[in-house]
C-alpha cells in the first residue's frame, strides 16, 4: 500500500514538473518580453466633438474643409488620411451636409487597399450612401460610430499598432483642429474646456514614440508630425483652470495644421 502511494506521489510530481517546463517554454523570455513595445488603446475623438451639440448645423457644416484631404498612396499616409477623413465624415453628418459626406465617403474607400480594411470601409460606404439618400441623419451619426470602431478594432486585434496609432492620430488632429476653428469663430472660454484632452494627446505621443518600424520612423513626414504633435501636447497641457485662451486656440490650429501638412507632403 505504501509503495503504491509513493509511486503515485512520484507520478504526480513528474507530471507537474513536465507541465511547468512546458509552460516555461510557452512564455517569452523575460529579457525579450521586456523589449516588447506596449501601445495604449486610444478613445474616440468624438469626445472633443461634444461641443458640437451646442452649435447649429449650419455652423458645424461651415467647419468642414472646403477641399478633401488628399495625399499620395502610401501606407502611413493612407492610415493618417483615413482617420482624418473619418473625423470630417462625422462633422459632415452632424452638419447634415450630404454632398460633402458623399465625397468624403468615396475618398475613404480609396485608402483601404494598403491597410487591409477593404471589407470594413466598403461596408461603411454602402451604409452611408443608403442613409444619405434617406436623409437619416441620426442613424448616420450612429452608423459612423459603429463603423469607426470596427476599423479601429480590426487594426488593434491584428496587432497593426503602427497604423492604428497613425490613423487615430489623423482623427484626433482633425477633430481638435476643426473644434478649435469653431471656437475661434465665437470665443467662449467655457466651451474651450472640450479641448483639454490631455490623457489622449499624452498617449498619442507615447504611442508614436513606441513605433519602431524603420520605413515609418525614417520618413520626414513622421518625424515632423511627431515634433509638431509634442508642441500641441504642450499647449493642451498648459491650460488655465481647464480653459484655453484665444492665443492657445490659435496655436492648436497652427500645430494641427502643421501635422496635416507633414503627411500631405
Amino acid at each position: 500500500m505504501k509503495t503504491r502511494i509513493i509511486v503515485a506521489i512520484l507520478l504526480v510530481t513528474l507530471l507537474l514538473s513536465v507541465g511547468c517546463k512546458q509552460r516555461d517554454k510557452s512564455m517569452p523570455d523575460p529579457s525579450v518580453s521586456s523589449e516588447i513595445p506596449t501601445f495604449a488603446p486610444l478613445p474616440s475623438f468624438k469626445q472633443v466633438y461634444e461641443v458640437l451639440d451646442q452649435l447649429q448645423t449650419k455652423d458645424i457644416s461651415a467647419a468642414i474643409p472646403n477641399e478633401l484631404y488628399q495625399t499620395k498612396q502610401e501606407e502611413v499616409r493612407n492610415a493618417f488620411s483615413l482617420g482624418l477623413l473619418t473625423a470630417d465624415a462625422v462633422l459632415a453628418a452632424k452638419g447634415r451636409n450630404s454632398n460633402k459626406l458623399k465625397d468624403i465617403s468615396a475618398q475613404m474607400m480609396n485608402l483601404t487597399s494598403l491597410l487591409g480594411l477593404e471589407s470594413e470601409v466598403n461596408k461603411m460606404g454602402d451604409d452611408l450612401r443608403t442613409m444619405i439618400e434617406k436623409q437619416q441623419w441620426e442613424e448616420l451619426d450612429k452608423a459612423l460610430d459603429v463603423h469607426k470602431k470596427s476599423v479601429e478594432d480590426k487594426l488593434w486585434e491584428t496587432e497593426n499598432f503602427d497604423n492604428y496609432t497613425i490613423m487615430l492620430l489623423g482623427g484626433w488632429v482633425e477633430a481638435a483642429n476643426r473644434v478649435a476653428w469653431l471656437l475661434q469663430q465665437k470665443y467662449d472660454p467655457q466651451r474651450s474646456i472640450v479641448l483639454g484632452q490631455k490623457g489622449t494627446f499624452n498617449n498619442l505621443v507615447t504611442n508614436m514614440k513606441t513605433i519602431k518600424t524603420p520605413h515609418i520612423i525614417e520618413q520626414e513626414a513622421f518625424k515632423n508630425a511627431l515634433t509638431k504633435l509634442e508642441e500641441v501636447q504642450t499647449i493642451i497641457n498648459s491650460d488655465t483652470d481647464k480653459t484655453y485662451s484665444p492665443e492657445q486656440i490659435e496655436s492648436i490650429i497652427q500645430g494641427t495644421d502643421a501635422i496635416k501638412a507633414a503627411f500631405h507632403e
